[in-house]
């Protein structure tokens, strides 16, 4: 055998070294990817489930919640500024799902749950007057799916005031 067979034989086993570390490297960076977006999914969801706490944790929280989400105007400036944030809380966390959506990090079915949810809560008229004060808070991108949710006429019903029994009675 001489040099130069010698040469190319070393020069075909660096070639398939580099070539098997590409394939490597891609899988590790394919990898990370994965894992990047599962966390940034699960960081949103945690908020989400935060925010929802809230409410189970606060019995107060949740009275002025239904109230404001029905008559935003009759709130007193303390319970304006209390809704407020947890409006302005909630719609954050919604534009960040949604954004992990729109960047195909987010499942379509894990999705459609928190788009329905976000459709009810924008069919609330305490909602609807919130957000009229407030969507400039928000990115083009999410007023644009959501304005069209505000400006819908059907009527909602979560949180509705209910006759107690006894009054018709």
């Amino acid at each position: 055998m001489n040099w130069d067979a010698i040469g190319a034989v070393g020069e075909i086993a660096g070639a398939l070294g580099v070539i098997l570390s590409l394939v490597y490297l891609a899988s590790q960076i394919r990898s990370q990817n994965t894992e990047s977006r599962l966390a940034a999914v699960t960081e949103w969801t945690n908020q989400w489930n935060g925010w929802t706490a809230s409410f189970a944790d606060n019995p107060q929280l949740s009275e002025l919640w239904v109230k404001a989400s029905w008559d935003f105007l009759s709130l007193n400036p303390a319970e304006a500024v209390q809704y407020s944030a947890h409006c302005g809380r909630f719609f954050r966390i919604a534009e960040g799902l949604h954004r992990q959506f729109s960047q195909g990090r987010l499942e379509d079915g894990a999705w459609r749950g928190l788009a329905r949810t976000l459709e009810d809560m924008a069919l609330l008229p305490g909602v609807k007057t919130w957000w009229t004060k407030r969507s400039l808070w928000y990115s083009d991108e999410f007023i644009s799916f959501v304005q069209p949710l505000i400006d819908s006429k059907i009527p909602q019903r979560m949180y509705e005031p209910q006759p107690s029994p006894t009054a018709s009675a």
